[in-house]
């Protein structure tokens, strides 16, 4: 007789509780204090009021717990294709399939899995790829199947090397509980960068997962001709990626003939230490000695936001130690160049802190419009007043103008309980402008519109009561709006998300919800695409990949990719799963001046009509030579 297995105890799934909290050894505690404000609350055995404390106090805590929560499953269900997992690692890893066939490491799983495991050849590793970046679609063509209206997040990669140019594409929604996801799609050759042939690469992207550009409401975007011209074309509203238009500014400010010249100090500095290890090496010895825990400068490429700001503050930061060393004796500057470079550093922190802020996945575009105002009082602080701070405020308002005439942002930022109103951010008649604005999302089709009904005219009890109703004020945006200033200028919510509120609020405005939700599905930034592109360089950086073909790189990058999303979603507490150690900026660094004059990539941003609507002011010209 055949035993009968025992069926597998179901795992208890803990509460969300406890990934934040300390959970008290006393069951029967009556309360328990916040991990994250003073707040003590109420327990007695059961988390419900701890759950509504994070709720309604600390949402995105809440949201980062529930997305640990579905990552655990998504693990325990993946944990039963070992075969899969392991083709994801060589995706993850930056393994060529052929390793998959070296004798020692065949052997090595023979002996770990004590023979259960049959190390599949490379052919079926770069199969189950292709096969996972098929599921990938089908999995988020589920997801999205009642999605009507979202953010499209898109930006453009060009390796003139080898000859591959693809656009990457991230969707943006606010589903029914409030709740805002940034789905990764896919990633799509191209022929050449025009609006053309994106807007062809889009439009199969998103019919791969069941969505029309049609129902697209917004383009999150740098300012690219193509992507403008795009946008246009499709009448779509398009918001600026708030990271790239700061980085834009500082790119402004750093051709002004002195910003340049301590820059290319710097930046010398920096190509040298990335070339000479034992130099580098003792000089962080010695600054980690005295205390300092700054990176060492590293010539960094072009594109990365706000790299001037980073040199010049690690300069500035190992600057004692270098001049302690022989070697470094000749990259030591006058006393009125390092003087110029710490007030350069003063000026810039602002627009740095800036980007960090609105880098995140989880900002809205609400926040670039106080995040603006903010950089402002800044820079135009008295503490800050020089020649040089001048410069920059005078490119700053000329940058900022077209941002503050963007409808999206006026109307998302009004939708934003902790900005709405507020003087300090936008002028009454800015705020008036934004109320204006709205109605034109107003879609909402209710029966209050209708005129009321005839009443009959009589002194009967029953044509008092209709005569009350027909005379009943009707709901409608403008109503909303009238309660919704009340609450602002009366009792302003604090709870942190604007999407919590509005989840909370929503039966309270019917008219103003649905509004909140299609505005507040677009994030600051599309930093999300530069994420993406950081694993695009690593990919396409590999002498063992030249021979990949373009349908193999596609299949190699969304599972990458589809991975690391998957891995951020797991990690509450620290989101960027693409940070870049020193050792690797330093090899990249090394390997882009030894390569072809060809450069390896090049940014989508040349002739922009928004970079035609922001010139340098004339004065700064013979200074820092041209706009571009």
């Amino acid at each position: 007789m055949v035993p009968i297995t025992p069926p597998t105890p179901t795992r208890k799934r803990p509460s969300i509780t406890w990934l934040f909290f300390q959970k008290p050894s006393d069951p029967k505690a009556s309360h328990i204090r916040c991990s994250a404000c003073p707040a003590l609350i109420a327990y007695g055995g059961t988390t419900t009021g701890i759950i509504g404390h994070l709720k309604n106090r600390h949402f995105e805590i809440y949201q980062q717990l529930e997305k640990r929560m579905k990552m655990d499953d998504i693990v325990e269900e993946e944990e039963s294709d070992a075969s899969d997992v392991l083709a994801r690692s060589f995706a993850t890893g930056l393994i060529p399939f052929r390793f998959s066939e070296n004798p020692e490491f065949r052997k090595f799983v023979k002996i770990v899995s004590n023979g259960r495991i049959t190390m599949p050849n490379g052919r079926k590793i770069k199969n189950s790829i292709q096969k996972q970046a098929v599921n990938h679609l089908e999995m988020i063509s589920k997801k999205v199947q009642n999605v009507r209206k979202f953010t499209i997040l898109t930006d453009g990669y060009t390796n003139l090397k080898r000859d591959f140019h693809f656009y990457v594409l991230h969707i943006a929604f606010v589903n029914e509980l409030f709740e805002r996801e940034i789905l990764f799609c896919s990633i799509r050759t191209v022929p050449k960068g025009d609006a053309i042939s994106i807007g062809s690469a889009i439009c199969t992207m998103l019919a791969e997962i069941g969505l029309k550009i049609s129902d697209c409401t917004a383009f999150a975007t740098d300012a690219g001709s193509p992507l403008v011209s795009l946008a246009k074309n499709h009448q779509i509203e398009r918001v600026h990626c708030s990271c790239h238009f700061f980085d834009l500014i500082i790119k402004d400010f750093a051709k002004v003939k002195a910003i340049q010249k301590i820059q290319e100090k710097a930046q010398e500095f920096a190509r040298y230490l990335a070339k000479h290890r034992e130099d580098k090496k003792r000089l962080k010895t010695m600054s980690m000695e005295n205390g300092i825990e700054e990176p060492v400068p590293l010539p960094l490429p072009e594109t990365r936001w706000a790299g001037i700001y980073n040199i010049l503050k690690n300069f500035l930061a190992h600057y004692a130690t270098l001049k302690e060393l022989s070697t470094l004796q000749r990259f030591i500057l006058k006393p009125e160049q390092i003087e110029l470079m710490e007030h350069t550093v003063q000026l810039l922190k602002p627009l740095h802190d800036a980007i960090m802020q609105l880098e995140r996945d989880s900002s809205f575009a609400s926040e670039v419009l106080p995040t603006i105002q903010w950089v402002k009082n800044k820079i135009s602080s008295p503490t800050t007043t020089t020649t040089l701070s001048g410069k920059m405020k005078q490119i700053f308002d000329s940058r900022t103008k077209m941002m503050y005439s963007n409808r999206r942002l006026l109307c998302s930022c009004l939708l934003d309980h902790r900005f709405a109103y507020n003087l300090d951010i936008l002028a009454s008649w800015e705020w008036e402008l934004a109320e204006n604005y709205l109605k034109l999302y107003d879609k909402t089709e209710i029966t209050a519109h209708k005129p009321p009904p005839t009443i009959p005219r009589d002194d009967t009890l029953d044509s008092f009561f209709l005569s009350s109703a027909g005379k009943k004020q009707i709901d409608d945006l403008n109503t909303d709006l009238t309660s919704y200033k009340a609450l602002m200028g009366s009792n302003r919510p604090s709870t942190s998300s604007p999407l919590a509120f509005w989840a909370s609020n929503q039966n309270n405005f019917p008219f103003l919800a649905p509004i909140a939700a299609e505005l507040l599905s677009t994030p600051a930034s599309a930093a999300t695409c530069e994420r993406t592109f950081s694993r695009c360089s690593d990919f396409l950086h590999q002498p063992k990949r030249n021979r990949a073909s373009v349908e193999t790189l596609n299949s190699l990058l969304t599972v990458s990719e589809m991975a690391r999303s998957q891995r951020q979603a797991a990690n509450v507490f620290d989101s960027d799963d693409d940070e870049v150690t020193e050792e690797e900026e330093t090899e990249f660094s090394v390997w882009r001046e030894e390569s072809e004059e060809i450069p390896a990539e090049i940014p989508h941003e040349t002739e922009s009509e928004e970079r035609d609507q922001a010139q340098i002011p004339a004065e700064f010209e013979e200074e820092g030579g041209e706009s571009g």
